[in-house]
């Protein structure tokens, strides 16, 4: 971990990532740079990039964990697709074009897609919102508890809603 530390120190800087990009194409970069130069594996380089680009950074939690998600789906994505192989056959020895060369494919490749191409692989069985329904059930559950526990104005909102179901 120290040399992968070592090796972000070296190079964080050499990037040339148009402003305004998102994190979480920046924290790929970062990690597919890792990856493709470390020789011990990609073992925590994808925390170890998450950590450099919140670094000195006021990133709330939650963005910083959704785009580190992002981040994921991104290098997964690079590694089955074989982008990652083609930009390490290219790469001429030289950091700063091998970083160039993942900057450019990142640039190139529309997150929106790759996070749609995700969640249909994994049937949506892990993350995003539950169902309406179960959302709702959530709801009209926390608001009898906040209503057993005497927070005003729950039990109206009970009752409001037992005479809009019994309108129909």
């Amino acid at each position: 971990m120290e040399k992968t530390q070592q090796r972000i120190e070296r190079v964080v800087g050499v990037s040339k990532a148009p402003h305004g990009r998102s994190f979480a194409k920046d924290i790929a970069e970062l990690t597919l740079f890792l990856d493709l130069t470390e020789r011990a594996g990609p073992q925590g380089h994808l925390e170890a990039a998450t950590a450099e680009v919140a670094h000195n950074r006021q990133i709330p939690a939650t963005t910083l964990k959704r785009c580190a998600s992002e981040a994921r789906a991104l290098v997964e994505f690079a590694r089955e697709s074989g982008a990652a192989g083609r930009i390490a056959a290219r790469a001429t020895g030289s950091d700063w074009d091998l970083r160039q060369d993942i900057s450019d494919w990142l640039d190139e490749t529309s997150l929106p897609a790759v996070l749609k191409r995700r969640a249909l692989r994994l049937n949506r069985s892990r993350g995003g919102r539950p169902p309406t329904k179960t959302r709702t059930l959530r709801a009209v559950e926390e608001l009898v508890e906040f209503a057993r526990a005497g927070r005003p104005g729950a039990l109206d909102e009970l009752r409001s809603i037992r005479a809009l179901v019994g309108r129909d």
